[in-house]
């Protein structure tokens, strides 16, 4: 009888270690489902915003297509055998409209929130409710959008894509990336508020950007605070560009290359857009000029990536385009030229200027 109940409790033991373990694969299973839905859905959402951004169109063939092109690329990179594939062209289409719409649909797209030195880049669709911020960060329904007077707020779960907001510091640079032009933001402050603090939200004298998530950052549960990032809008699309600046002060000691160059050229006075891009992203420069960066090389100080020409509708490859190395086109219809210099190159991103006539 002893060694009969033995058994039995042995088996019984074994099945409950069992249930315990189908338990705990099933917990791990949801966990990486939610991960990597997250993540698939923003590499989508920014590829798609990417083409959009040039003017193309966007399919999943194509998508899947291309996903497949950079794992080649990278497998040929770490074989040492071939250089990383350009990213493929999908197709085309008109560019975007120039008015920002004033009211969105639900889950409408806002655009790309990057923050350069968090390595921090999401989709911002608008809205603020759980079916939102499960996949994007969501725009806080009555407040500005981009390139608005007042207060743009946006908001994002701490334990995921504002999981970075936690080492945040004053004067960093926020860049918020819409179809109809970018926005620099500058954080002057950060804050530890209660959830009915709605304050935060208020539109002030000046154009700026409020990000807000829970708090604590480490908690377990609803958290009772809520995390606030203030900061104020610098730019919209550009900087203002300095009158006086001509060819000669802007790239000096580069032997420039040229594309589609035209004979007998003079040298206006000339503008420079500044630019920051961050890897497998893009923006765009001015109304008509997009860019994007695939690949860096600290070493040589060079860049791979794209630029996007409207209204030629023609893309023009960088390849290992080098700080001191820049770059001239011209327009196909109106003749004017245009210069890119690269003037920083970090294994995440890259800076520079475009000089236009």
């Amino acid at each position: 009888m002893t060694k009969l109940r033995v058994r039995r409790k042995t088996k019984s033991r074994q099945w409950v270690e069992r249930l315990f373990l189908l338990a705990g694969l099933a917990g791990v299973g949801v966990w990486v489902w939610s991960v990597a839905s997250g993540a698939i859905y923003q590499d989508w959402e920014s590829w798609v915003f990417d083409n959009a951004l040039r003017g193309q169109a966007a399919t999943i063939t194509g998508y899947l297509s291309q996903k497949q092109d950079q794992i080649t690329g990278h497998v040929r990179h770490w074989l040492g055998t071939s250089e990383t594939e350009a990213p493929r062209v999908v197709g085309q289409r008109e560019g975007p409209k120039t008015q920002e719409p004033r009211v969105l649909p639900k889950n409408g797209l806002i655009g790309r929130l990057v923050i350069p030195r968090l390595h921090l880049s999401a989709m911002v669709r608008e809205g603020a409710g759980e079916d939102t911020l499960r996949l994007a960060l969501g725009h806080i329904p009555g407040t500005a959008l981009p390139g608005q007077r007042g207060n743009v707020g946006i908001a994002g779960h701490r334990d995921t894509l504002f999981r970075g907001l936690r080492v945040i510091r004053e004067n960093d640079l926020i860049r918020l990336e819409t179809l109809n032009g970018d926005y620099s933001y500058r954080v002057e402050e950060t804050k530890i508020v209660s959830p009915k603090e709605v304050s935060v939200l208020k539109a002030g004298f000046y154009p700026e950007l409020t990000l807000v998530t829970c708090f604590p950052f480490y908690y377990v549960g609803s958290a009772p605070d809520r995390f606030v990032v203030k900061a104020r809008q610098e730019s919209g699309n550009s900087q203002p560009p300095k009158p006086s600046e001509t060819l000669t002060e802007v790239a000096q000691q580069a032997v420039p290359r040229s594309v589609d160059a035209p004979q007998h050229q003079s040298t206006p006075m000339l503008k420079k857009v500044r630019f920051e891009v961050v890897k497998s992203h893009s923006r765009q420069l001015v109304p008509g000029i997009s860019i994007g960066l695939t690949d860096t090389d600290t070493a040589d100080r060079s860049v791979d990536g794209w630029m996007w020409v409207m209204p030629d509708r023609r893309t023009i490859w960088l390849r290992e385009l080098g700080t001191r190395d820049p770059l001239i086109f011209y327009g196909h219809r109106d003749g004017k030229k245009r210069e890119l210099v690269i003037s920083s190159v970090t294994n995440n991103s890259m800076t520079g200027y475009l000089i236009l006539q």
